[in-house]
């Protein structure tokens, strides 16, 4: 499946969010939402994992403004979701990327290396990976924590939110339409 790239102001950018991600939330599926609260430029992941518990979300989530998954802890979880065994882990994270691409969603297969554009070296998580642009790589970190707007952070937020309830809505409709075409044929 060729990657997507979206602008989170984008009108359709929920739907193909959630297109894409439908085909991976089949099922035992796990979404990893990556970063921290203590900084507004690593909120995305968790404040989606938060949003997302917020709406009654049917699938396992780690990683919330309570309970971040981060730096200190990633190590942890990946034991916690190897045990699990998940057909599908879905990472969540934020980026920083050319100024232009602020606001941009990418959602593509392929992990997800969290800490990269500040040059942590944590391990790779996700079959599947939902990155949100948020700031520009060329600034220096003090420049990134004082520009980044708490109001972009949560509006892409609210639309991966949104592109993942979508995906699991279209799952549902479509495993409801299957239900029911069995149970005509079967008459």
């Amino acid at each position: 499946m060729n990657p997507i790239e979206v602008h989170y102001k984008n009108s359709f950018a929920a739907i193909k969010i959630g297109s894409y991600l439908a085909e991976h939330m089949k099922s035992n599926f796990a979404l990893v939402c990556i970063g921290t609260d203590k900084c507004i430029v690593d909120s995305l992941g968790p404040l989606t994992g938060t949003l997302l518990s917020k709406e009654n979300f049917e699938g396992d989530i780690y990683g919330t403004l309570d309970k971040p998954v981060h730096a200190m802890n990633i190590n942890e979880y990946i034991k916690i979701l190897k045990k699990k065994n998940y057909e599908k882990i879905i990472a969540i994270d934020a980026c920083l990327s050319n100024k232009k691409n602020q606001g941009v969603i990418e959602v593509r297969e392929g992990s997800i290396t969290p800490g990269k554009g500040i040059g942590k070296m944590l391990p790779e998580i996700g079959d599947v990976s939902v990155i949100g642009i948020v700031d520009s790589s060329d600034k220096e970190f003090h420049d990134l924590v004082q520009d980044t707007r708490l109001s972009l952070i949560y509006d892409m937020a609210q639309t991966i939110c949104k592109g993942v309830i979508l995906a699991l809505e279209m799952n549902n409709r479509l495993q409801s339409d299957v239900n029911e075409q069995a149970s005509l044929s079967s008459l």
